[in-house]
């Protein structure tokens, strides 16, 4: 008995069995087994950078954003436009109101400010008097101003009153009248109008200068540069003595100094005396119409010799007469 071939077959494609020594056919050559594939794997994206899968959705994101963010800025901008123009129409019905404010305010502030200023003055030696000055005396002695109202050295300016000063200055009677200056922060000025004379009243004792009031000035020995007024008693309450300086006062400038003597027998009976050695008069009348009665006479003098001594009569400036001789 045959024992069995131990060793296997050579089988080509066909299964079928081989022959020892016989050479396996070209195409029935093994080939390699084909490794089996595998299943594609996605390769994992780098570190901080976005997978292309995630790309598309990463940049619509985006753009949504910039949407949202364009939309929230318009949105307040048309905000911050309403308020301004909710702002513009507050401030127009309320611009009345405002300006009541602010003119309260700055009235109430001005005011405080001028108490606050008063009261500074008045009770501390902010504007306390130090120096006196006094100007516009001739006759009178400015020293002795000053001397009389010496005592208010230290006063503060604002609590200086022309009563009290007329008080200290009643004893200086050739004052007329006077005015008062401050001069901050520490100087008081005075100045004085004096007395003006405007006649001479002859007495005893001599001609002294008399203002239009009456009120005595000083001798005088000047008797060409003013008129004389024949009066008796004291003129200052003389009702004569005023009519005749009334007369006066109406004269033309260029007349006034012609006049030498004047005399009121009463105030409707006025009589001038011209300079010269004719001694020509002029029976004035009362002081009314004083105007026409001095363009009457002048036309009168201007037709008449200045050595003829005669009486210009204006007494009625509308029928003048000239009269020759003294009657």
């Amino acid at each position: 008995m045959r024992r069995p071939n131990s060793a296997p077959r050579n089988t080509g494609n066909g299964g079928g069995p081989l022959r020892p020594g016989s050479q396996q056919p070209a195409s029935m050559k093994s080939r390699p087994a084909k490794a089996p594939k595998l299943p594609k794997t996605k390769r994992a994206a780098a570190p901080g950078r976005p997978s292309p899968s995630a790309a598309k959705p990463a940049g619509s994101l985006r753009a949504e954003q910039q949407r949202l963010a364009r939309l929230a800025k318009q949105d307040r901008q048309n905000q911050k436009s309403a308020g301004k123009l909710q702002r513009l129409e507050i401030r127009k019905f309320t611009q009345g109101t405002r300006t009541r404010k602010i003119i309260t305010f700055t009235t109430l502030g001005s005011v405080a400010a001028l108490v606050a200023l008063v009261l500074a003055t008045m009770f501390t030696p902010l504007m306390a008097i130090k120096d006196i000055q006094v100007s516009g005396t001739h006759r009178l002695k400015a020293a002795s101003i000053k001397s009389a109202v010496s005592t208010l050295i230290g006063t503060p300016l604002t609590l200086v009153s022309e009563d009290d000063l007329a008080k200290r200055l009643a004893s200086f009677t050739l004052i007329q009248s006077f005015t008062t200056v401050s001069l901050p922060p520490h100087t008081l000025q005075i100045n004085i109008v004096e007395r003006q004379p405007v006649a001479i009243v002859q007495t005893t004792s001599g001609g002294y200068l008399y203002d239009p009031a009456g009120v005595l000035i000083g001798p005088t020995k000047a008797t060409w540069k003013y008129p004389t007024v024949v009066v008796a008693g004291d003129p200052r309450h003389s009702s004569n003595y005023r009519a005749a300086i009334d007369v006066l006062l109406a004269l033309p400038a260029e007349l006034y100094p012609k006049v030498q003597r004047i005399q009121a027998t009463s105030k409707d009976d006025v009589r001038l005396e011209l300079r010269g050695a004719a001694n020509q008069q002029i029976l004035w009348g009362d002081s009314s119409k004083s105007i026409m009665k001095s363009k009457v006479l002048a036309a009168l003098i201007a037709n008449t010799k200045k050595s003829a001594a005669v009486t210009y009569d204006v007494s009625s400036p509308g029928a003048p007469t000239v009269r020759y001789g003294r009657f």
